[in-house]
């Protein structure tokens, strides 16, 4: 019978059991890594992080994304999420899926209802050409943020924008853009009025 090893919480210090595991600093095999729970590759503090890997938490609560695998027998591997928070301890319910949009996406949001409550409500970019375009107008960007609670954007709030099909993944920040990208669902338009382009907006 094998003993359960408990690993520690939170999303930095998970990363470092993960690390020591990889690199066979503990009892466990470091094929098995991936089953500890870890910081998602390319999420911030992840590896292949654009973002570096700050040796000391930051001020303020900043979101990321948990995952792992864990075996089911014939069926193979079934992968987990959850979201995590390189600030505290704090981690959110877990989600079972396939990544790139299912369970992914749900862990992320979790992630940013912890760091950023009422996120939902952030005025979103409408247009997929907009997702670039907006951010390097200066203009643009400083009237979309205006709409903003005060701090957010130092504290790297996400940029919310209409996701283009039902499961669009999340997309985790990189040195262009230190923030995530936050697909959500277009709502439904309504019959009665004309649509609002998003060129009138700005």
């Amino acid at each position: 019978m094998t003993a359960t090893v408990a690993e520690p919480t939170g999303a930095r210090a998970r990363q470092t059991y993960y690390w020591r595991v990889r690199n066979a600093r503990t009892r466990q095999s470091p094929g098995s890594a991936g089953q500890a729970w870890h910081i998602q590759p390319g999420h911030p503090g992840g590896a292949y992080s654009d973002l570096g890997h700050e040796l000391d938490p930051p001020e303020h609560h900043a979101p990321t994304l948990l995952s792992r695998s864990r075996p089911t027998g014939r069926r193979g591997d079934e992968q987990e999420f959850r979201g995590g928070c390189l600030a505290c301890e704090w981690e959110g319910p877990v989600h079972s899926g396939n990544g790139f949009g299912d369970g992914d996406n749900e862990a992320v949001e979790d992630a940013h209802d912890h760091c950023f409550p009422g996120w939902r409500a952030l005025p979103p970019i409408t247009t997929v050409e907009d997702r670039w375009a907006v951010p390097r107008s200066r203009s643009r960007w400083a009237q979309l943020t205006s709409q903003y609670p005060a701090g957010w954007i130092d504290q790297g709030a996400p940029v919310v924008a209409w996701r283009r099909y039902r499961r669009e993944a999340h997309a985790p920040p990189y040195t262009g853009r230190p923030r995530y990208e936050l697909r959500v669902t277009r709502p439904p338009i309504d019959r009665g009025r004309r649509p609002t382009d998003q060129g009138a907006l700005f």
